[in-house]
């Protein structure tokens, strides 16, 4: 399984379904950006407890409508907006606890030092496709996600790395030059989180190809 193959094939997706997949989540990336917003206008700074919030609102909406999408595309079909949304409304409760799991965990890595919150990140790669796809319980997706990442973790390691890491820097910029101009920062952020739709299109790449073999 080659991260460069599994890359491409991702950019080539994103890039060929740009406007779907635009229409089913910039409406839940605006409104994340919209609320971290107000979060930095109520506080002057970023709020770690309001931006947690703020996340375990709005990711699972569009992540979950990203991954129903991504299955329905690769079985060749074309799913209904309603119909992903309202898949991904019912899931948000499951998908909100696994969210705040993955992401307690993952901080408690990068308290630590940086490379153990990579590491954590890697082996919880595959559990939103596990609770999304397979319909597991929370804790299920992750000790599924902890089996089924042996034997694959470089590789994952490699997609998150190339993916996330310059995701990261785009924000980073966004935040240090359009943190007073609303609407700048607003559009900026929205678009930026479309951009962060990649990593886990190649994430759900290298669990579609490990799932025949589980």
């Amino acid at each position: 399984m080659n991260p460069v193959d599994i890359l491409r094939d991702s950019l080539v997706f994103f890039a060929r379904n740009l406007r779907p997949l635009a229409v089913l989540t910039l409406p839940w990336l605006l409104l994340d950006s919209l609320l971290r917003y107000q979060v930095l206008e109520r506080f002057g700074v970023s709020n770690g407890l309001w931006d947690m919030l703020v996340s375990l609102l709005c990711y699972p909406l569009y992540t979950a409508s990203l991954l129903i999408f991504l299955e329905a595309r690769t079985q060749g079909n074309t799913p209904r907006l309603s119909g992903v949304w309202g898949a991904a409304l019912l899931l948000w409760p499951r998908f909100a606890i696994l969210a705040a799991l993955t992401s307690g965990l993952v901080m408690l890595g990068f308290s630590l030092l940086i490379v153990p919150g990579f590491l954590i990140m890697t082996v919880l790669a595959f559990a939103e496709n596990l609770l999304v796809l397979e319909g597991r319980a929370p804790l299920d997706a992750l000790r599924g996600s902890l089996r089924m990442t042996r034997g694959h973790f470089f590789t994952l390691l490699a997609c998150i790395l190339v993916t996330v890491l310059p995701a990261w820097l785009i924000d980073a910029w966004i935040a240090q030059h359009f943190a007073k101009a609303a609407i700048p920062e607003i559009a900026l952020q929205t678009l930026s989180g479309l951009l962060q739709l990649i990593p886990s299109i190649a994430v759900y790449r290298v669990y579609m190809l490990v799932r025949p073999k589980t």
